[in-house]
């Protein structure tokens, strides 16, 4: 194996290891580098949202008519603004279980979260609503993380005796 390849399986896996015996950490920045993203941009389109305010990178991310519907539209902006604050709280959540790893049940609900925001990302991409960094990269980066996280979860059950899975 190249040192890249061990270091990049070193990341990930374990992602828990047991500490003094009985406590479970996180060893790998999986569920904050989950959570960044929506850490700083939800504040962001919150403010946004509130000022009703263009954001000065709109063109990149959206078509021109889904920006200026947004801005027109209360119901929209509400939405939207129910949207990133949802989205700000399961990035707390998801910080969260750093240092409580055994709240799987979050985890759990994170991962289907992510998994369905993926979903609708690309589907916002497949109607025109939104351009191709929001509706693939994003999507991607979304259902990848919504696996690793599944993942994770299952990897962290099997390491258990059988009796307390």
């Amino acid at each position: 194996h190249s040192p890249s390849r061990v270091g990049f399986a070193a990341w990930l896996a374990p992602l828990h290891a047991p500490r003094n015996g009985t406590k479970m950490e996180l060893q790998s920045p999986l569920y904050t580098l989950a959570a960044l993203p929506w850490l700083v941009l939800s504040p962001l389109n919150v403010i946004k949202l509130l000022l009703n305010t263009v954001s000065p990178t709109a063109h990149l991310w959206v078509p021109k008519e889904t920006e200026q519907c947004q801005a027109g539209c209360g119901i929209a902006r509400m939405w939207a603004t129910l949207f990133w604050s949802q989205q700000f709280c399961w990035a707390c959540a998801l910080l969260y279980t750093r240092h409580a790893p055994h709240q799987e049940g979050l985890i759990l609900f994170g991962a289907v979260t992510k998994l369905m925001v993926a979903c609708l990302l690309l589907n916002g991409y497949m109607s025109g609503v939104v351009h191709w960094p929001i509706g693939q990269a994003a999507a991607a980066w979304e259902g990848a993380f919504a696996l690793l996280m599944l993942l994770d979860v299952r990897s962290a059950q099997m390491r258990r005796p059988r009796k307390e899975r």
